[in-house]
């Protein structure tokens, strides 16, 4: 895989998984705060219900006779309402009365314009006094038991006057990294008309991770098989294009094979030719003359056709698969070359660079013949570079002259001195299982183009093959 399409792939993972784990924590959030805005509300009811129980409890005292609290009276109410200290009774010219070893302070309001009043207890707590004289001592801390609360909230504080009483407070070390709800509702109960704020801090432990785990496998499968899909098309799209190199390349191939069949078959039909005739000449009887001279005539003629139906294959061969010539682009052409080996190198750990040194330069030829010696020349390059640890084939291209020149070279062990002036000889081959056809066809098709094909070894090491093609303006001047 290339590493521009190892960092798309990362990419294009990276923002499915961002949005989707964007998406997962907005609505976390979203419902954490419903929650916490629901039982807020919940509390405040609660407290609501506490608050008017209070003024119960001393209104119905106010409706008895008792001159005081009786001992087991409180006990029996903290088994209900914890939140209750103490019980107390205002007796004209005997002042307070109560239990639970605490008193209030001052006289009881008589005037009837409060049903109730509120005094603050030092211990922490407060004193609801109703004008019938009675008294009870709460403790505000204690209004809701531990399960009473919503695990939805962190802390929650009373605001009663000037008196703040914390009522809840579960996260006490504080979080680099958090974020803060916060919700105050009032309860305009009088006398006991105080603020309640409740705030819920979000950590990065609370998020979802679990939903967003699987988010970001169910991101990683889909960016895996867009991917899957991805790789397929581009093995079809190289198999095609393998195709069509290898179907005109059998073409050529068969081309350049009829053409060295051609040529070994001139020399025989030659002297056939060149026999038969002296044969004619020789004849002396002439009784056999005239038919003699019938038979070798005939074998000439019949000489003369094979080697006419030899010259047409091979014209019609050599021709076959041929396309029009015309401006090419270098990197398009090698574009579509490297996509046919750039994998296959890779997996075997060779290094395979292009770089065209003139890019605004452009050679004249038929873009198939071009791409088959280039695949054919990388192709050789390849099998040179077989078992070699850090092979690297390098290709440039660039302007030489009058001519655009593609040079492929490799750092393999080179060719034979002895074998150089022949690798263009169809049937020559330097492989154990060539058939010697790939580098004469290649030379075939460069001279086709009005180009040329050399190959020779570089003196630091490695093949290079030189591919001259006339350039468009030169072509056409």
């Amino acid at each position: 895989m290339k590493p521009s399409l190892r960092v798309a792939v990362l990419l294009a993972w990276l923002a499915l998984s961002l949005a989707g784990t964007a998406f997962v924590t907005s609505r976390f959030v979203a419902d954490a705060h419903d929650r916490f805005f629901q039982n807020s509300s919940i509390v405040i009811r609660l407290l609501a219900q506490k608050a008017a129980q209070h003024e119960a409890i001393l209104a119905t005292l106010g409706a008895t006779a008792l001159p005081a609290p009786p001992s087991t009276m409180l006990d029996s109410l903290r088994e209900r309402m914890p939140q209750l200290d103490a019980l107390a009774h205002w007796q004209r010219g005997a002042g307070w009365l109560g239990t639970g070893g605490r008193l209030p302070v001052g006289v009881p309001s008589r005037d009837g314009a409060a049903t109730f009043a509120l005094t603050f207890d030092a211990d922490d707590g407060y004193w609801l006094v109703g004008d019938t004289g009675w008294a009870v001592l709460i403790d505000p801390r204690r209004l809701l038991q531990p399960g009473d609360w919503p695990d939805s909230l962190s802390s929650a504080t009373l605001q009663l006057r000037d008196r703040t009483f914390d009522l809840l407070q579960r996260d006490a070390t504080a979080t680099p990294f958090g974020w803060t709800m916060r919700v105050e509702k009032r309860l305009p109960a009088q006398p006991q008309a105080f603020v309640l704020t409740t705030t819920r801090t979000l950590t990065v432990a609370d998020l979802p991770w679990l939903t967003i785990a699987l988010w970001n496998a169910v991101a990683a499968l889909l960016v895996a098989g867009v991917l899957g899909a991805w790789r397929l098309r581009e093995a079809r799209r190289r198999e095609h294009a393998r195709e069509r190199i290898d179907r005109f390349g059998r073409l050529d191939t068969l081309g350049e094979m009829a053409a060295g069949i051609a040529h070994e078959l001139n020399q025989p039909l030659a002297a056939i030719v060149a026999h038969t005739r002296a044969a004619e000449r020789m004849l002396d009887l002439p009784a056999e003359r005239d038919g003699v001279r019938r038979a070798l005539q005939s074998s000439v003629a019949q000489a003369k056709r094979a080697a006419t139906i030899l010259d047409r294959l091979r014209g019609a061969m050599t021709s076959a698969g041929g396309g029009r010539a015309h401006a090419l682009d270098p990197d398009a052409v090698m574009e579509a070359v490297l996509f046919l080996h750039r994998d296959e190198l890779a997996r075997e750990g060779i290094a395979l660079q292009w770089h065209n040194a003139a890019p605004r330069t452009a050679p004249v030829a038929e873009p198939v013949a071009v791409e088959q010696i280039l695949h054919n020349l990388i192709r050789n390059a390849r099998d040179a570079l077989a078992g070699m640890p850090l092979g690297e084939i390098r290709i440039s291209g660039g302007r030489a002259g009058r001519h655009y020149r593609f040079s492929v070279v490799d750092n393999g062990p080179g060719v034979p001195d002895d074998a150089l002036p022949r690798l263009f000889e169809p049937f020559f081959t330097t492989r154990e299982n060539g058939l010697g056809l790939g580098l004469p066809l290649c030379d075939t098709l460069a001279q086709r183009q009005d180009g040329s094909l050399m190959i020779r070894n570089r003196p630091s090491g490695g093949v290079e093959a030189t591919l001259l093609l006339p350039l468009a303006e030169e072509a056409g001047a």
